[in-house]
């Protein structure tokens, strides 16, 4: 008897696409892309209903539940790749302004009045379950910077309407995959007011769009749709080698620095996060806990300047146009 044939992540497969309107897939012809990992699921939490005078058998043990409200969430881990990471950055911030001919240069900006609703496809058992995603908005992306091995993974979250099991993929015919062109995690470099932060050790990075779900009734079992009606929000912390005050003079000073994370593997392949006015939180600056060399630890946050947008994310690639 030949060995069991069991459902593995490596044979799973991610489709992407974008939707028309909250409650409809995508249609057409999706675009395949690169993860690692994915949490997205849609739940509902069941509620105690304590209604009297059921038929039952005793007095204390549970009776049929109410159904609560469902909701679709969850997180995808990505690779840090100067290709494929587009497609979350669009969703993340909207189009792109896109000019070159090749490498070309893609400028997404946060602070969009609107998002768009995405359609993810998970092929969780090859060729007979695809579970299809609906209604997706972009609604947090994480990601580091230290010297580490291997390649720089992105975390991203999302908040959406509904999921569908499918017996086949909805995902059209995909054109051939993106190249590759993942980040090494050694690769990344700060830049505040311009100059290269040679005494870095690590730095986390978030930005949230902070989505809020419309509760407006629509005879469904789901929500009606995502507002932008709170603040996004850009902020994280940063760990450096203590060699003198120049950021504990920052943040004492309450000033705004313009700030680039910066990830470059060629000159026609980057992605730079810019954040024109940051401001460094005042706090315990470099804390001696032994005979050691001493580090400092600041916490961080963005806004935007009276001329441009909290973030800036500019990648430069060989895609020429994202879902086109």
């Amino acid at each position: 008897m030949p060995t069991n044939s069991n459902p593995k992540g490596r044979a799973t497969n991610l489709l992407v696409n974008l939707q028309a309107d909250y409650a409809t897939p995508a249609a057409g012809d999706y675009v395949s892309t690169l993860f690692y990992a994915e949490t997205i699921a849609e739940t509902e939490d069941k509620q105690d209903d304590a209604v009297l005078g059921l038929a039952r058998v005793n007095d204390r043990d549970q009776t049929q539940m109410a159904p609560g409200l469902r909701s679709l969430s969850g997180g995808l881990t990505v690779p840090l790749d100067v290709n494929h990471i587009g497609l979350w950055l669009y969703g993340l911030f909207g189009a792109p302004e896109t000019t070159g001919t090749g490498p070309y240069t893609h400028v997404f900006e946060s602070g969009a009045a609107s998002l768009p609703y995405l359609t993810i496809e998970f092929e969780k058992r090859k060729g007979a379950a695809f579970f299809q995603n609906v209604g997706l908005v972009a609604s947090s992306m994480a990601l580091s910077m230290s010297r580490d091995s291997g390649y720089r993974q992105v975390e991203l979250q999302f908040v959406g309407r509904n999921e569908n099991k499918l017996a086949a993929s909805a995902g059209g015919t995909p054109a051939a995959q993106m190249a590759r062109q993942a980040v090494p995690s050694a690769k990344g470099l700060m830049r505040v007011d311009g100059v290269d932060v040679a005494e870095l050790v690590g730095l986390d990075f978030n930005y949230a769009n902070n989505p809020t779900a419309d509760e407006s009734i629509n005879g469904t079992d789901y929500n009606s749709g995502y507002d932008l009606d709170e603040t996004a929000t850009c902020n994280g912390s940063v760990t450096l080698r203590y060699k003198d005050e120049t950021f504990y003079d920052r943040a004492v000073a309450d000033s705004a620095h313009a700030v680039d994370l910066v990830y470059q593997i060629g000159a026609s392949a980057s992605l730079t996060l810019s954040m024109p006015a940051v401001r460094f939180a005042r706090g315990p600056i470099a804390p001696i806990s032994g005979p050691g060399g001493l580090q400092a630890q600041l916490d961080w946050s963005a806004e935007q300047s009276a001329t441009e947008a909290m973030l800036t994310a500019t990648l430069v690639n060989s895609i020429e146009d994202y879902f086109a």
